[in-house]
């Protein structure tokens, strides 16, 4: 996949610096700001699901944990940000065991509401998108079906039977999934909105490429994190991106939103999570005794 998507690069080097020349850099920088807002509601989302499973934090210590332990998604494979997290969580006093499945749960519900998003945007995008992703809705029935509370907490239980581990103290409820579910769905709407202004930077039309933003965003952020190899979803969300611009962009702009969105989002991930890191350094006190 990395040797692939270099030589797709390389080839076509010189539209890529036409497309990055020609981009709107007063919009590419504001595109930062629904960018960063969605690593922000992930986090809101991740925290409601673990309020749910029995293990409330507060904002301060949620943001260490999940904005520090995100960072092992680059990492080849899906697992390291999961157990990195899990550790971090052991800080305050959450078992791993809570932490990994509510991380769990909380990948499931963002894949879950990021299908249903580009189900109900894309077909705004042309009027070919829904012949294009048709197999997308098929989707929908049976993430409805694995993510109901009913199925998902007697599912749990019986992977953790199988790893060796008790059942989980408190199943994950409606409440608490539709409230995590809500704000992954604001997320991606941000996260759309932070895809769109990356294409009105390249010149695309703003009713068009709104939709397509959204869904087509959502959709290959979606297919990266099944695809378990690739460190965050790396090589397959820039396919799917230029895929689906393609409607509204020329291959080469499609491709140069796609890296400044990779390159973007990374940066913020280690700037958030540096700011975390910081505002939770344990206060360091020197205690003193009589005679000494």
């Amino acid at each position: 996949m990395v040797v692939f998507g270099a030589a797709f690069v390389s080839d076509r080097s010189r539209e890529l610096g036409e497309a990055f020349g020609s981009m709107s850099w007063g919009l590419v920088t504001a595109a930062a700001v629904p960018a960063a807002v969605n690593i922000l509601l992930g986090l809101l989302a991740w925290r409601a699901m673990l309020a749910d499973l029995g293990a409330p934090l507060s904002r301060r210590v949620a943001s260490r944990v999940f904005l520090l332990g995100q960072l092992g998604k680059y990492l080849p494979g899906s697992v390291w940000s999961f157990i990195a997290q899990a550790e971090l969580a052991r800080d305050y006093s959450v078992s791993r065991k809570i932490t990994f499945v509510g991380s769990i749960l909380g990948l499931l519900i963002a894949v879950g509401t990021g299908v249903v998003t580009a189900c109900v945007t894309l077909p705004f995008g042309g009027a070919d998108a829904l012949a294009r992703y048709w197999w997308v809705v098929l989707v929908v029935p049976l993430g409805m079906a694995v993510l109901h509370p009913r199925v998902v907490g007697p599912l749990l239980d019986r992977v953790l039977r199988f790893l060796g581990r008790g059942p989980l103290e408190r199943r994950p409820s409606f409440r608490g999934m539709l409230t995590a579910g809500g704000w992954y769905f604001l997320g991606w709407l941000a996260l759309g909105m932070h895809c769109w202004l990356l294409m009105l930077a390249s010149g695309a039309p703003a009713g068009q490429a709104l939709p397509v933003a959204v869904g087509g965003l959502a959709l290959a952020f979606c297919l990266g994190v099944l695809f378990l190899p690739a460190p965050a979803g790396a090589g397959v969300r820039e396919i799917v991106l230029v895929l689906v611009f393609a409607s509204v962009l020329a291959p080469a702009e499609a491709l140069a939103i796609a890296l400044v969105s990779r390159i973007m989002l990374t940066v913020l991930d280690f700037v958030l999570a540096g700011a975390a890191w910081q505002l939770n350094r344990p206060t360091r006190v020197h205690a003193t005794t009589e005679g000494t």
